[in-house]
C-alpha cells in the first residue's frame, strides 16, 4: 500500500549564502488600480462604460521614438466561436485574452514625449509589452518591458527573452461584477498582488553556472513572506520549467506565480513555499530550438541548481518537498526527468506540453517509487484543443497505482494559461500541509421523535501557516430539516427515522482529508416517567429570573431503574431553554424581560431515552409582577 505524502517536519537548519539579489520585494505593479492623472506605466481606472468595467491606460514616455505599439496577448478568443479572434472592445463574457496572435495598437504621442493608448481589460494577470522605434538607441521595432514596471528581471541581456527580442511584462486588471464570470472572479483573487506589502514574498535572480560549465546564467527564486532561514522545518520547493523561447522569468511575470503563491500563502491553501526557476537555452548560443536541449535541462536541473539551492537556501532535500512543474516545452521536459530521475520529485506538473513515456517507462517509474506516491498533474488551454492526450497518461499513472489528474482552463498556448494551471496544480494538488483531522465527539447515541441539537468540533493538525477551517456536513438522513451548521452545531430534526447519521467534517484545504463522527438513532423506550419541577421563586418581579428544578423521575420505580437520560424542553411565556439531565434533574434559568405582569404555565417536555418514552407536562405556573 503507497504511502501518503504528507508535510514533514524536519529539524535540519540551512544557511543562506550572501548572493547577489537583484530584486525586491514584489512591489505593488505599475498596473495598480490608481486616479487621474495619469503617468507611465499602465494604469487601472474603474469605468461604468467599460464591457468589463475597467479601462487601462498605457503611457510610455519616451519623447526620441518616431513609433510605439502596444502590443501584447490582449485578443480575445471565445468559447463558442474558437479560433475568431476579437478586439478588448468586443469583450463580453465568455471571450478571454489569449496569446497565439500578437495584439497590436498605435500609441498616440503627445507634446511631452508621452506615449499613449486606453483600452478595456478583464480580470487577471495580463501580458503585454511595447513595440518601439527610436533611432538614437537602433531600435527599429524593438519588443520592451515597461519601464514604469517594478517586476524584478536578471541583470542586462544575460536572460534568453532580452537576447531574443521576446520580453513581456504584465498588467493587473481587478474583477468587477458586470464581468459575470466566476474564472475572472478567481483569476483576480489569485493573481493580482496582495494589497498589503508585508504579505509579499519576494524574487531575486542569483547567478549560477550551468552543468556544462557556462556562467553569466541566472536562476529566479521566490521566497515566501517572512521566510526564515534557520525555521526548523525547511520550505516545499516547487522547480519550474519554461517553454521554448522563454526564459527564467515567465513563471515569475506572466504567469504570476509570486502573486498567486501570497494569495495562497494569505489564505492558507498551501503552506509557505520557495519557487526556482531556470533558463532552459543554455546549449550552445544560439537562439534557435537547439539550444533548449532537453536532457542538459533535467541533468543541470538535478545536479547542479538542486545542489546549489538546497545549500544555500532552507528547502527540503526531500522528494516529498520537492515539485517540478513545466509550461509547453518545460512540460515535456518534465518526462525527461521523470523518467531518469524518477524519485527524485514527488509531484509533477505538465502545463501545455506532454511527457513522452513508453510502457516500459510508466513500468520502471511505479517500481522506482514503490510504496511511495507520486502526484502527476497534466491540463491545458481550452483554445489549445481536447484533454485526449493528458488523461491517456494519467490513466498509465493511474494503472499503476500512481496518482494524476488532468484540468483545462480558459486560454491559448501562453503564460496566462500556465498561471491559471499552476494556481489548480499548487492548491489542489501540492502539498496542503494538512496532516490529520479529527472529529470530536466520535461517536453519539440519540432517540428518535424529539428535535435534538448537537455540537461537533473538529482539531486539524496542519503546517505553520495553513488555515485549519474545515466543512462540516451530515450524511444519511431522510429528513431536510436534519442539517449542520458551518460551525459544526447538528440538529436532528423529530422527524428524522433514518437508523445513523453521519457527521463529516473536511479540510478546506485538502479535501481528502476528512473525519467523520457515527451518531446511531434509536426508538426511545417505553416506562413512563413522573415529571416533577419547583419554581424558586414562583412570583418573581418584571425583568427578573425564574430558576426552575426539574425532576424527573421513573413512573413505577425499582431499584434496579436505571436513572432517567436524556434532555428537557422547559417553556416559560414563550421562551424555551433545553438543558440536559444530569442523573434525571436538571436546573433551568429563565428570564422574564421581555414578559408583562400575570401568570404564566411552565410546560417540562422530556425527549425520552432508550428506557423511557417522551413525556410533556405543565408542572407549576409562574407569577410575573
Amino acid at each position: 500500500m503507497r504511502k501518503t505524502i504528507a508535510g514533514r517536519r524536519l529539524g535540519r537548519v540551512i544557511s543562506l549564502l550572501a548572493f547577489i539579489s537583484l530584486g525586491a520585494a514584489v512591489a505593488a505593479p505599475a498596473a495598480a488600480l490608481a486616479k487621474p492623472p495619469v503617468g507611465p506605466g499602465a494604469t487601472v481606472m474603474a469605468d461604468r462604460h467599460s464591457p468589463t468595467g475597467y479601462t487601462v491606460t498605457f503611457v510610455y514616455h519616451n519623447p526620441q521614438a518616431t513609433q510605439v505599439r502596444l502590443a501584447g496577448d490582449l485578443t480575445l478568443l471565445d468559447l463558442d466561436t474558437g479560433s475568431t479572434r476579437y478586439q478588448p472592445e468586443a469583450w463580453q463574457p465568455g471571450r478571454y485574452h489569449a496569446g497565439g496572435t500578437e495584439f497590436l495598437r498605435d500609441m498616440t504621442r503627445d507634446a511631452k514625449g508621452n506615449w499613449s493608448v486606453s483600452l478595456p481589460l478583464h480580470a487577471g494577470g495580463l501580458s503585454y509589452w511595447y513595440r518601439v522605434w527610436d533611432p538614437t538607441r537602433g531600435w527599429a521595432n524593438k519588443r520592451i518591458w515597461d519601464p514604469a514596471s517594478t517586476n524584478p528581471r536578471p541583470p542586462g541581456e544575460s536572460s534568453f527573452r532580452v537576447r531574443n527580442n521576446d520580453v513581456l511584462d504584465a498588467v493587473y486588471v481587478p474583477y468587477a461584477t458586470k464581468q459575470n464570470d466566476p474564472v475572472l472572479k478567481e483569476r483576480a483573487a489569485y493573481e493580482l498582488p496582495m494589497r498589503d506589502p508585508a504579505k509579499r514574498g519576494t524574487v531575486s535572480y542569483i547567478p549560477y553556472t550551468t552543468i556544462l560549465g557556462d556562467s553569466g546564467h541566472y536562476l529566479g527564486v521566490y521566497l515566501p513572506p517572512n521566510y526564515d532561514a534557520n525555521r526548523a522545518e525547511p520550505y516545499k520547493v516547487a522547480y519550474l520549467a519554461h517553454g521554448i523561447f522563454g526564459d527564467e522569468t515567465d513563471f515569475m511575470i506572466p504567469a504570476n506565480v509570486p502573486n498567486i503563491l501570497d494569495n495562497m500563502t494569505a489564505r492558507g491553501e498551501i503552506e509557505p513555499t520557495v519557487v526556482v526557476t531556470m533558463g532552459n537555452h543554455f546549449t550552445g548560443t544560439s537562439l534557435g530550438f537547439a539550444s533548449y536541449n532537453q536532457t542538459n535541462a533535467a541533468n543541470n536541473l538535478v545536479q547542479t541548481i538542486l545542489p546549489l539551492i538546497e545549500e544555500n537556501y532552507n528547502v527540503s532535500t526531500e522528494r516529498e518537498g520537492r515539485a517540478y512543474a513545466g509550461f509547453s516545452y518545460g512540460g515535456m521536459t518534465g518526462g525527461v526527468v521523470i523518467r531518469s530521475y524518477p524519485t527524485t520529485f514527488a509531484f509533477y506538473g505538465h502545463f501545455s506540453g506532454n511527457p513522452s513515456l513508453t510502457a516500459q517507462d510508466y513500468d520502471a517509474i511505479a517500481e522506482a517509487v514503490g510504496d511511495d506516491d507520486l502526484t502527476v498533474f497534466l491540463g491545458n488551454g481550452v483554445f489549445e484543443g481536447n484533454l485526449n492526450a493528458q488523461n491517456a497518461i494519467a490513466d498509465n499513472f493511474r494503472a499503476r497505482g500512481l496518482t494524476a489528474a488532468t484540468a483545462q482552463v480558459p486560454g491559448a498556448h501562453d503564460g496566462m494559461t500556465a498561471g491559471q494551471l499552476f494556481t489548480i496544480f499548487a492548491r489542489d494538488h501540492l502539498w496542503s500541509g494538512v496532516d490529520a483531522v479529527s472529529v470530536t465527539p466520535a461517536t453519539g447515541s440519540l432517540t428518535t421523535g424529539w428535535n435534538w441539537v448537537r455540537q461537533f468540533d473538529a482539531q486539524v493538525s496542519t503546517n505553520d501557516g495553513v488555515s485549519p477551517a474545515v466543512a462540516w456536513s451530515v450524511r444519511g438522513g431522510n429528513s431536510a430539516a436534519t442539517t449542520i451548521s458551518p460551525d459544526g452545531l447538528l440538529s436532528v430534526a423529530a422527524a428524522e427515522t433514518a437508523p445513523s447519521l453521519t457527521v463529516v467534517a473536511t479540510s478546506v484545504v485538502d479535501p481528502a482529508k476528512v473525519s467523520a463522527a457515527q451518531v446511531t438513532l434509536t426508538p426511545p423506550g417505553t416506562a413512563g416517567v413522573v415529571i416533577k419541577a419547583k419554581a424558586s421563586p414562583a412570583s418573581v418581579v418584571h425583568g427578573g429570573t425564574v430558576r426552575l428544578h426539574v425532576d424527573v423521575r421513573a413512573r413505577s420505580p425499582h431499584m434496579k431503574s436505571p436513572r432517567v437520560g436524556g434532555e428537557v424542553a422547559v417553556t416559560v411565556g414563550g421562551t424555551t431553554r433545553v438543558v440536559p439531565l444530569t442523573g434525571g434533574a436538571a436546573v433551568v434559568e429563565l428570564p422574564t424581560t421581555g414578559l408583562s405582569a400575570g401568570t404564566y404555565p411552565v410546560h417540562v417536555a422530556y425527549s425520552g431515552d432508550p428506557t423511557y418514552a417522551p413525556a410533556a407536562s405543565v408542572v407549576q405556573r409562574v407569577r410575573v409582577r
